[in-house]
Protein backbone atom coordinates (compact mmCIF):
# COMPACT_ATOMS: atom_id res chain seq x y z
CA UNK A 1 0.00 0.00 0.00
CA UNK A 2 0.96 3.66 -0.21
CA UNK A 3 1.70 4.45 -3.88
CA UNK A 4 -1.45 6.62 -4.27
CA UNK A 5 -1.86 9.70 -2.06
CA UNK A 6 -5.00 11.67 -1.23
CA UNK A 7 -4.72 14.17 -4.11
CA UNK A 8 -4.25 11.37 -6.60
CA UNK A 9 -7.17 9.38 -5.17
CA UNK A 10 -9.37 12.49 -5.42
CA UNK A 11 -8.45 12.99 -9.07
CA UNK A 12 -8.93 9.27 -9.80
CA UNK A 13 -12.57 9.70 -8.77
CA UNK A 14 -12.98 13.22 -10.18
CA UNK A 15 -11.72 12.34 -13.66
CA UNK A 16 -13.92 9.21 -13.62
CA UNK A 17 -16.88 11.60 -13.40
CA UNK A 18 -15.51 13.79 -16.20
CA UNK A 19 -17.48 17.07 -15.84
CA UNK A 20 -16.36 18.44 -19.21
CA UNK A 21 -17.32 15.23 -21.00
CA UNK A 22 -20.68 15.27 -19.22
CA UNK A 23 -21.09 18.84 -20.44
CA UNK A 24 -20.60 17.98 -24.12
CA UNK A 25 -22.19 14.51 -24.03
CA UNK A 26 -24.64 13.68 -21.24
CA UNK A 27 -26.12 17.16 -20.89
CA UNK A 28 -27.56 16.85 -24.40
CA UNK A 29 -29.15 13.49 -23.54
CA UNK A 30 -30.60 14.89 -20.29
CA UNK A 31 -31.95 17.85 -22.28
CA UNK A 32 -33.44 15.41 -24.81
CA UNK A 33 -35.55 13.90 -22.00
CA UNK A 34 -35.98 16.88 -19.64
CA UNK A 35 -35.57 20.01 -21.78
CA UNK A 36 -34.97 23.25 -19.88
CA UNK A 37 -35.11 21.38 -16.56
CA UNK A 38 -31.53 20.27 -17.30
CA UNK A 39 -29.87 22.24 -14.43
CA UNK A 40 -32.43 21.00 -11.91
CA UNK A 41 -31.99 17.41 -13.05
CA UNK A 42 -28.26 17.85 -12.46
CA UNK A 43 -28.91 19.35 -8.99
CA UNK A 44 -31.23 16.49 -8.04
CA UNK A 45 -28.79 13.89 -9.40
CA UNK A 46 -25.98 15.57 -7.44
CA UNK A 47 -27.95 15.43 -4.17
CA UNK A 48 -29.04 11.86 -4.88
CA UNK A 49 -25.42 10.94 -5.50
CA UNK A 50 -24.61 12.00 -1.95
CA UNK A 51 -27.08 9.38 -0.69
CA UNK A 52 -25.41 6.70 -2.82
CA UNK A 53 -22.01 8.06 -1.79
CA UNK A 54 -22.86 7.45 1.87
CA UNK A 55 -22.91 3.70 1.31
CA UNK A 56 -19.60 3.63 -0.56
CA UNK A 57 -18.07 5.99 2.02
CA UNK A 58 -19.21 3.74 4.87
CA UNK A 59 -17.78 0.61 3.25
CA UNK A 60 -14.51 2.31 2.27
CA UNK A 61 -14.05 3.33 5.91
CA UNK A 62 -14.30 -0.32 6.98
CA UNK A 63 -12.74 -2.35 4.17
CA UNK A 64 -9.54 -1.91 2.19
CA UNK A 65 -10.21 -3.93 -0.94
CA UNK A 66 -9.77 -3.39 -4.66
CA UNK A 67 -12.82 -5.60 -5.10
CA UNK A 68 -15.03 -2.59 -4.52
CA UNK A 69 -18.75 -3.16 -4.95
CA UNK A 70 -18.60 -6.94 -5.28
CA UNK A 71 -16.60 -7.21 -2.05
CA UNK A 72 -19.11 -5.00 -0.25
CA UNK A 73 -22.08 -7.03 -1.49
CA UNK A 74 -20.34 -10.34 -0.84
CA UNK A 75 -19.50 -9.46 2.75
CA UNK A 76 -22.99 -8.18 3.49
CA UNK A 77 -25.31 -10.44 1.50
CA UNK A 78 -23.26 -13.54 0.72
CA UNK A 79 -21.44 -15.11 -2.22
CA UNK A 80 -24.38 -15.08 -4.61
CA UNK A 81 -24.92 -11.32 -4.29
CA UNK A 82 -21.19 -10.62 -4.53
CA UNK A 83 -20.89 -12.79 -7.64
CA UNK A 84 -23.89 -11.09 -9.25
CA UNK A 85 -22.53 -7.60 -8.54
CA UNK A 86 -19.17 -8.65 -10.00
CA UNK A 87 -20.83 -9.67 -13.29
CA UNK A 88 -22.83 -6.42 -13.43
CA UNK A 89 -19.73 -4.34 -12.68
CA UNK A 90 -17.73 -6.14 -15.36
CA UNK A 91 -20.60 -5.48 -17.77
CA UNK A 92 -20.64 -1.73 -17.37
CA UNK A 93 -16.85 -1.37 -16.97
CA UNK A 94 -16.22 -3.21 -20.23
CA UNK A 95 -18.71 -0.92 -21.99
CA UNK A 96 -17.40 2.38 -20.63
CA UNK A 97 -14.34 2.90 -22.84
CA UNK A 98 -16.20 1.89 -26.06
CA UNK A 99 -19.05 4.23 -25.07
CA UNK A 100 -16.74 7.20 -24.59
CA UNK A 101 -14.74 6.33 -27.71
CA UNK A 102 -17.91 6.25 -29.80
CA UNK A 103 -19.08 9.66 -28.60
CA UNK A 104 -15.74 11.44 -28.77
CA UNK A 105 -15.09 10.09 -32.28
CA UNK A 106 -18.34 11.63 -33.49
CA UNK A 107 -17.57 14.83 -31.60
CA UNK A 108 -14.09 15.20 -33.11
CA UNK A 109 -15.46 14.40 -36.56
CA UNK A 110 -17.98 17.22 -36.19
CA UNK A 111 -15.15 19.58 -35.15
CA UNK A 112 -13.09 18.59 -38.18
CA UNK A 113 -16.17 19.06 -40.36
CA UNK A 114 -16.46 22.66 -39.21
CA UNK A 115 -12.96 23.28 -40.58
CA UNK A 116 -13.74 21.50 -43.85
CA UNK A 117 -12.05 18.17 -43.18
CA UNK A 118 -14.20 15.21 -44.18
CA UNK A 119 -13.47 11.59 -44.88
CA UNK A 120 -15.51 8.38 -45.04
CA UNK A 121 -13.41 6.61 -42.41
CA UNK A 122 -12.21 9.54 -40.31
CA UNK A 123 -14.57 8.77 -37.41
CA UNK A 124 -13.30 5.20 -37.26
CA UNK A 125 -9.70 6.41 -37.31
CA UNK A 126 -10.47 8.70 -34.36
CA UNK A 127 -12.10 5.82 -32.50
CA UNK A 128 -9.15 3.48 -33.01
CA UNK A 129 -6.55 6.13 -32.12
CA UNK A 130 -8.42 7.28 -29.00
CA UNK A 131 -8.96 3.75 -27.66
CA UNK A 132 -5.35 2.76 -28.34
CA UNK A 133 -4.04 5.87 -26.55
CA UNK A 134 -6.13 5.10 -23.46
CA UNK A 135 -4.80 1.55 -23.26
CA UNK A 136 -1.24 2.76 -23.87
CA UNK A 137 -1.30 5.15 -20.90
CA UNK A 138 -2.80 2.57 -18.52
CA UNK A 139 -0.39 -0.11 -19.73
CA UNK A 140 2.54 2.05 -18.58
CA UNK A 141 1.61 1.34 -14.97
CA UNK A 142 -0.16 2.97 -12.05
CA UNK A 143 2.41 5.69 -11.40
CA UNK A 144 2.27 6.96 -14.99
CA UNK A 145 -1.53 6.87 -15.25
CA UNK A 146 -2.15 8.38 -11.80
CA UNK A 147 0.30 11.24 -12.41
CA UNK A 148 -1.39 12.00 -15.70
CA UNK A 149 -4.79 11.94 -14.00
CA UNK A 150 -3.62 14.32 -11.28
CA UNK A 151 -2.37 16.98 -13.70
CA UNK A 152 -5.23 16.56 -16.18
CA UNK A 153 -7.82 16.72 -13.39
CA UNK A 154 -6.64 20.12 -12.16
CA UNK A 155 -6.58 21.45 -15.72
CA UNK A 156 -10.14 20.22 -16.30
CA UNK A 157 -11.40 21.93 -13.15
CA UNK A 158 -9.83 25.23 -14.17
CA UNK A 159 -11.22 25.13 -17.69
CA UNK A 160 -14.81 24.13 -16.83
CA UNK A 161 -15.08 26.94 -14.27
CA UNK A 162 -13.59 29.48 -16.70
CA UNK A 163 -15.80 28.26 -19.55
CA UNK A 164 -18.95 28.50 -17.42
CA UNK A 165 -18.14 32.08 -16.43
CA UNK A 166 -17.59 32.99 -20.10
CA UNK A 167 -20.89 31.33 -21.06
CA UNK A 168 -22.76 33.36 -18.46
CA UNK A 169 -21.12 36.59 -19.64
CA UNK A 170 -22.10 35.83 -23.25
CA UNK A 171 -25.54 34.44 -22.36
CA UNK A 172 -28.38 34.40 -24.85
CA UNK A 173 -30.08 37.81 -25.22
CA UNK A 174 -33.34 38.04 -23.35
CA UNK A 175 -32.77 34.83 -21.38
CA UNK A 176 -34.97 34.50 -18.31
CA UNK A 177 -35.35 31.68 -15.81
CA UNK A 178 -39.11 32.23 -15.94
CA UNK A 179 -39.11 30.27 -19.20
CA UNK A 180 -38.30 27.01 -17.42
CA UNK A 181 -41.33 24.74 -17.26
CA UNK A 182 -41.42 21.88 -14.78
CA UNK A 183 -43.02 18.53 -15.65
CA UNK A 184 -42.75 15.49 -13.37
CA UNK A 185 -42.24 12.61 -15.83
CA UNK A 186 -39.74 14.34 -18.16
CA UNK A 187 -37.81 15.44 -15.07
CA UNK A 188 -37.38 11.87 -13.85
CA UNK A 189 -36.74 10.54 -17.36
CA UNK A 190 -33.58 12.66 -17.37
CA UNK A 191 -32.50 11.51 -13.90
CA UNK A 192 -31.18 8.17 -15.20
CA UNK A 193 -28.55 10.06 -17.22
CA UNK A 194 -28.02 12.57 -14.43
CA UNK A 195 -27.10 9.65 -12.19
CA UNK A 196 -24.81 8.33 -14.93
CA UNK A 197 -22.99 11.67 -14.92
CA UNK A 198 -21.79 10.91 -11.37
CA UNK A 199 -21.41 7.16 -11.80
CA UNK A 200 -17.61 7.08 -11.93
CA UNK A 201 -17.14 8.95 -8.67
CA UNK A 202 -16.49 5.82 -6.64
CA UNK A 203 -13.56 4.60 -8.74
CA UNK A 204 -10.93 5.39 -6.09
CA UNK A 205 -12.22 2.43 -4.03
CA UNK A 206 -10.70 0.11 -6.66
CA UNK A 207 -7.27 1.52 -5.80
CA UNK A 208 -7.76 1.17 -2.04
CA UNK A 209 -4.98 -1.37 -1.64
CA UNK A 210 -2.53 1.01 -3.34
CA UNK A 211 -3.69 4.09 -1.37
CA UNK A 212 -1.77 5.41 1.63
CA UNK A 213 -3.82 5.51 4.87
CA UNK A 214 -6.67 4.06 2.83
CA UNK A 215 -9.19 3.96 5.69
CA UNK A 216 -8.98 7.75 5.82
CA UNK A 217 -7.88 8.81 2.35
CA UNK A 218 -10.23 6.67 0.24
CA UNK A 219 -13.42 7.94 1.99
CA UNK A 220 -12.05 11.50 1.92
CA UNK A 221 -11.34 11.21 -1.80
CA UNK A 222 -14.96 10.22 -2.43
CA UNK A 223 -16.38 13.20 -0.54
CA UNK A 224 -13.97 15.73 -2.07
CA UNK A 225 -14.31 14.52 -5.66
CA UNK A 226 -18.11 14.28 -5.50
CA UNK A 227 -18.43 17.75 -4.00
CA UNK A 228 -16.08 19.43 -6.48
CA UNK A 229 -17.55 17.69 -9.52
CA UNK A 230 -21.13 18.28 -8.39
CA UNK A 231 -20.69 22.00 -7.80
CA UNK A 232 -18.87 22.40 -11.11
CA UNK A 233 -21.52 20.47 -13.05
CA UNK A 234 -24.45 22.36 -11.52
CA UNK A 235 -22.71 25.65 -12.31
CA UNK A 236 -21.92 24.58 -15.88
CA UNK A 237 -25.49 23.28 -16.45
CA UNK A 238 -26.95 26.68 -15.58
CA UNK A 239 -24.25 28.35 -17.70
CA UNK A 240 -25.13 26.15 -20.69
CA UNK A 241 -28.84 26.95 -20.41
CA UNK A 242 -28.12 30.68 -20.19
CA UNK A 243 -25.63 30.55 -23.08
CA UNK A 244 -27.78 28.48 -25.45
CA UNK A 245 -31.15 29.97 -24.52
CA UNK A 246 -34.33 27.98 -25.00
CA UNK A 247 -34.11 27.89 -28.78
CA UNK A 248 -30.47 26.83 -28.73
CA UNK A 249 -31.23 24.18 -26.12
CA UNK A 250 -33.95 22.69 -28.33
CA UNK A 251 -31.39 22.34 -31.15
CA UNK A 252 -28.90 20.86 -28.68
CA UNK A 253 -31.49 18.23 -27.66
CA UNK A 254 -31.70 16.88 -31.20
CA UNK A 255 -27.99 17.15 -31.98
CA UNK A 256 -25.39 17.01 -29.20
CA UNK A 257 -22.75 18.30 -31.60
CA UNK A 258 -24.72 21.54 -32.06
CA UNK A 259 -22.78 22.95 -29.12
CA UNK A 260 -19.70 23.22 -31.35
CA UNK A 261 -21.55 25.41 -33.87
CA UNK A 262 -22.90 27.53 -31.03
CA UNK A 263 -19.48 28.03 -29.48
CA UNK A 264 -17.95 28.92 -32.83
CA UNK A 265 -20.66 31.46 -33.73
CA UNK A 266 -20.70 33.16 -30.31
CA UNK A 267 -17.09 32.92 -29.12
CA UNK A 268 -15.07 32.35 -32.27
CA UNK A 269 -12.75 29.71 -33.68
CA UNK A 270 -9.89 30.09 -31.12
CA UNK A 271 -12.22 29.36 -28.21
CA UNK A 272 -13.79 26.46 -30.12
CA UNK A 273 -10.34 24.89 -30.54
CA UNK A 274 -9.61 25.17 -26.80
CA UNK A 275 -13.14 23.92 -26.00
CA UNK A 276 -12.59 20.89 -28.25
CA UNK A 277 -9.20 20.09 -26.76
CA UNK A 278 -10.60 20.04 -23.23
CA UNK A 279 -13.59 17.98 -24.33
CA UNK A 280 -11.21 15.43 -25.82
CA UNK A 281 -8.99 15.57 -22.72
CA UNK A 282 -11.94 14.99 -20.37
CA UNK A 283 -13.03 11.95 -22.38
CA UNK A 284 -9.47 10.66 -22.24
CA UNK A 285 -9.23 11.33 -18.48
CA UNK A 286 -12.43 9.47 -17.79
CA UNK A 287 -11.44 6.50 -19.94
CA UNK A 288 -8.03 6.21 -18.29
CA UNK A 289 -9.55 6.42 -14.80
CA UNK A 290 -12.23 3.82 -15.50
CA UNK A 291 -9.76 1.43 -17.10
CA UNK A 292 -7.37 2.02 -14.20
CA UNK A 293 -10.06 0.97 -11.71
CA UNK A 294 -11.11 -2.08 -13.71
CA UNK A 295 -7.55 -3.32 -14.29
CA UNK A 296 -6.70 -3.03 -10.59
CA UNK A 297 -9.82 -4.93 -9.59
CA UNK A 298 -8.88 -7.99 -11.64
CA UNK A 299 -6.01 -9.37 -9.49
CA UNK A 300 -8.32 -9.09 -6.48
CA UNK A 301 -10.99 -10.99 -8.39
CA UNK A 302 -8.48 -13.72 -9.29
CA UNK A 303 -7.57 -14.06 -5.62
CA UNK A 304 -11.10 -13.97 -4.19
CA UNK A 305 -12.45 -16.43 -6.76
CA UNK A 306 -9.42 -18.74 -6.60
CA UNK A 307 -8.62 -18.55 -10.30
CA UNK A 308 -5.79 -21.06 -10.59
CA UNK A 309 -3.46 -19.01 -12.76
CA UNK A 310 -1.58 -15.75 -12.51
CA UNK A 311 -3.29 -12.62 -13.78
CA UNK A 312 -1.51 -11.38 -16.90
CA UNK A 313 -2.17 -7.67 -17.21
CA UNK A 314 -0.78 -7.40 -20.74
CA UNK A 315 -2.78 -10.32 -22.15
CA UNK A 316 -5.92 -9.08 -20.42
CA UNK A 317 -5.50 -5.57 -21.81
CA UNK A 318 -4.96 -6.87 -25.35
CA UNK A 319 -8.13 -8.96 -25.10
CA UNK A 320 -10.07 -6.05 -23.60
CA UNK A 321 -8.81 -3.63 -26.25
CA UNK A 322 -9.88 -6.02 -29.01
CA UNK A 323 -13.29 -6.49 -27.42
CA UNK A 324 -13.73 -2.70 -27.06
CA UNK A 325 -13.08 -2.15 -30.76
CA UNK A 326 -15.43 -4.99 -31.76
CA UNK A 327 -18.25 -3.70 -29.52
CA UNK A 328 -17.78 -0.17 -30.89
CA UNK A 329 -17.88 -1.27 -34.52
CA UNK A 330 -20.91 -3.54 -34.06
CA UNK A 331 -23.02 -0.93 -32.26
CA UNK A 332 -22.03 1.82 -34.70
CA UNK A 333 -22.95 -0.42 -37.65
CA UNK A 334 -26.46 -0.99 -36.32
CA UNK A 335 -27.21 2.31 -34.56
CA UNK A 336 -24.79 5.00 -35.69
CA UNK A 337 -22.49 7.00 -33.43
CA UNK A 338 -24.87 9.06 -31.31
CA UNK A 339 -27.60 6.43 -30.89
CA UNK A 340 -24.95 3.86 -29.92
CA UNK A 341 -23.69 6.27 -27.28
CA UNK A 342 -27.19 6.77 -25.82
CA UNK A 343 -27.97 3.03 -25.80
CA UNK A 344 -24.71 2.01 -24.11
CA UNK A 345 -24.94 4.94 -21.68
CA UNK A 346 -28.45 3.85 -20.70
CA UNK A 347 -27.25 0.29 -20.07
CA UNK A 348 -24.35 1.50 -17.93
CA UNK A 349 -26.61 3.75 -15.89
CA UNK A 350 -29.18 1.03 -15.19
CA UNK A 351 -26.50 -1.45 -14.11
CA UNK A 352 -24.90 1.22 -11.93
CA UNK A 353 -28.23 1.79 -10.17
CA UNK A 354 -28.78 -1.93 -9.58
CA UNK A 355 -25.29 -2.28 -8.10
CA UNK A 356 -25.87 0.61 -5.74
CA UNK A 357 -29.24 -0.66 -4.60
CA UNK A 358 -27.63 -4.02 -3.77
CA UNK A 359 -24.78 -2.18 -2.00
CA UNK A 360 -27.30 -0.18 0.03
CA UNK A 361 -29.07 -3.36 1.12
CA UNK A 362 -25.70 -4.85 2.02
CA UNK A 363 -24.86 -1.87 4.23
CA UNK A 364 -28.21 -2.16 5.99
CA UNK A 365 -27.62 -5.89 6.46
CA UNK A 366 -24.20 -5.36 8.05
CA UNK A 367 -24.90 -2.35 10.24
CA UNK A 368 -28.63 -2.97 10.76
CA UNK A 369 -30.22 -0.05 12.61
CA UNK A 370 -27.00 1.97 12.84
CA UNK A 371 -26.98 2.72 9.10
CA UNK A 372 -30.52 2.29 7.83
CA UNK A 373 -32.17 5.58 6.93
CA UNK A 374 -29.81 7.02 4.28
CA UNK A 375 -29.24 3.78 2.30
CA UNK A 376 -32.99 3.09 2.48
CA UNK A 377 -33.86 6.55 1.09
CA UNK A 378 -31.14 6.16 -1.55
CA UNK A 379 -32.55 2.81 -2.67
CA UNK A 380 -36.08 4.20 -2.76
CA UNK A 381 -35.17 7.18 -4.95
CA UNK A 382 -32.92 5.08 -7.17
CA UNK A 383 -35.75 2.58 -7.63
CA UNK A 384 -38.21 5.33 -8.58
CA UNK A 385 -35.72 6.79 -11.08
CA UNK A 386 -35.06 3.31 -12.47
CA UNK A 387 -38.74 2.46 -12.95
CA UNK A 388 -39.70 5.80 -14.50
CA UNK A 389 -36.69 5.80 -16.81
CA UNK A 390 -37.26 2.17 -17.77
CA UNK A 391 -40.83 2.88 -18.82
CA UNK A 392 -39.71 6.13 -20.43
CA UNK A 393 -37.55 4.21 -22.92
CA UNK A 394 -40.03 3.85 -25.74
CA UNK A 395 -39.66 3.60 -29.50
CA UNK A 396 -36.13 3.05 -30.73
CA UNK A 397 -34.51 3.39 -27.31
CA UNK A 398 -36.65 0.58 -25.88
CA UNK A 399 -33.75 -1.61 -27.02
CA UNK A 400 -31.94 -0.43 -23.86
CA UNK A 401 -34.54 -2.25 -21.75
CA UNK A 402 -34.28 -5.46 -23.78
CA UNK A 403 -30.50 -5.52 -23.60
CA UNK A 404 -30.59 -4.80 -19.87
CA UNK A 405 -33.08 -7.57 -19.13
CA UNK A 406 -31.11 -9.99 -21.27
CA UNK A 407 -27.87 -9.25 -19.44
CA UNK A 408 -29.48 -9.46 -15.97
CA UNK A 409 -31.10 -12.80 -16.82
CA UNK A 410 -27.76 -14.08 -18.12
CA UNK A 411 -25.98 -12.90 -14.93
CA UNK A 412 -28.51 -14.56 -12.60
CA UNK A 413 -28.52 -17.84 -14.55
CA UNK A 414 -24.72 -17.88 -14.65
CA UNK A 415 -24.49 -17.45 -10.87
CA UNK A 416 -27.07 -20.23 -10.36
CA UNK A 417 -25.19 -22.49 -12.77
CA UNK A 418 -21.86 -21.98 -10.99
CA UNK A 419 -23.50 -22.57 -7.61
CA UNK A 420 -25.14 -25.83 -8.73
CA UNK A 421 -22.70 -27.28 -11.28
CA UNK A 422 -19.39 -25.96 -9.94
CA UNK A 423 -20.11 -26.46 -6.27
CA UNK A 424 -16.49 -26.70 -5.10
CA UNK A 425 -15.46 -23.58 -7.02
CA UNK A 426 -18.43 -21.67 -5.59
CA UNK A 427 -17.69 -22.75 -2.01
CA UNK A 428 -14.09 -21.57 -2.30
CA UNK A 429 -15.10 -18.01 -3.18
CA UNK A 430 -14.05 -15.59 -0.44
CA UNK A 431 -14.12 -11.85 0.00
CA UNK A 432 -10.90 -10.78 1.67
CA UNK A 433 -10.25 -7.34 3.04
CA UNK A 434 -8.15 -5.43 5.56
CA UNK A 435 -10.36 -4.27 8.40
CA UNK A 436 -9.90 -1.11 10.41
CA UNK A 437 -8.72 -1.47 13.98
CA UNK A 438 -11.23 1.19 14.95
CA UNK A 439 -14.18 -0.63 13.44
CA UNK A 440 -16.14 -2.09 16.32
CA UNK A 441 -19.62 -1.77 14.88
CA UNK A 442 -19.16 -4.74 12.57
CA UNK A 443 -19.07 -8.33 13.72
CA UNK A 444 -16.62 -9.74 11.19
CA UNK A 445 -17.39 -13.32 12.12
CA UNK A 446 -20.90 -12.85 10.77
CA UNK A 447 -19.53 -11.59 7.47
CA UNK A 448 -17.28 -14.48 6.49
Amino acid sequence: MGSVNLKEAVMQSFTSIGPMLDFIALFSVIALYSGSMLPFVVIFSFLLSYFTLYTIYSFASVYITNGGYYSYAGNGLGKGAGFLVLILYIGYSVLTVPNISIFISGFMYSIMGIFGFHGPYMEYAFLLAFTAAVYLVVSRGLRTSIRYILIAGFLEIAFVISMSIIFIIFRSPGFSFSGIKFSFNPFFFGIIFGILAFSGGGSSIFLSEETSSAHMNTPKSLIISFTISGLIMVFSAFALLMFAGYHGLSLYESNSFYITDLVKSRLGVPFLIVFSIFGLMSAFNLSVSYLNAFIHMMPKFYNDFNINKNFSKNKFMVALFTFSIIISLITIHYSGFFNSFVIIAGLISFMYIIIHIISNVSLIRIFRRQKFFIPFISSLILSIAFILSFYGNTGYFAVINYLLLGYIIFAILFVIYIKKARHEFYNNIKFEYSDSPNTVAVNHKDLK
